[in-house]
């Protein structure tokens, strides 16, 4: 796995990307996240670990520019469980779905009498719509978690990139005298 993409702040709140060795506004860094790569910010001055400070502003203005906001209850246990708290919600969630395609085998094997061989290939025939269920059931997960979809994204994407091309002009302006 690569390294961390060190970025650095400074006193005056500039963020300072070490790989790049260029300076980088959040929106950069979230950039980096959603393509994949792994981001380390620290305090120049006392070498403080502070991702996670960065990464709670960078939601914090995507909250803003958006308008959608992620629930209360999540960030409360988020707080009082760390990051087992998300990990947790999905694991329940996708167990939850685990046990209704449990049930729809169990009930399909009673109904027509057969063996468990025989409702799997059942299954396997009916690809279509057991994929179909695999959506729905997605869908529901995103849903109950309030995550965004990809269209959610597409749209916060294209509303930060517009942001951060007017700070990044604001940045580059002259400055008055």
């Amino acid at each position: 796995m690569a390294e961390p993409i060190l970025v650095k702040r400074y006193a005056n709140r500039k963020l300072y990307n070490t790989d790049t060795s260029r300076y980088i506004t959040l929106r950069g860094i979230q950039e980096l996240i959603e393509e994949g790569r792994e981001v380390r910010v620290i305090d120049n001055e006392t070498g403080e670990d502070i991702t996670s400070v960065a990464l709670s502003q960078i939601l914090v203005d995507s909250e803003r520019s958006t308008g959608r906001h992620v629930p209360g209850s999540v960030l409360q246990e988020l707080i009082s469980k760390g990051g087992d708290a998300l990990y947790t919600a999905l694991r329940s969630r996708i167990d939850d779905a685990q046990e209704g395609m449990d049930e729809l085998r169990r009930n399909v094997r009673k109904a027509m009498g057969q063996s468990e061989e025989q409702v799997s290939d059942w299954v396997e025939q009916s690809r279509e719509e057991v994929e179909s269920t695999v959506q729905r059931t997605t869908e529901r997960v995103l849903k109950a978690l309030d995550l965004p979809r990809r269209s959610d994204i597409e749209v916060l994407n294209t509303n930060l990139e517009r942001v951060a091309k007017a700070l990044e002009r604001l940045e580059s302006a002259p400055k008055p005298e």
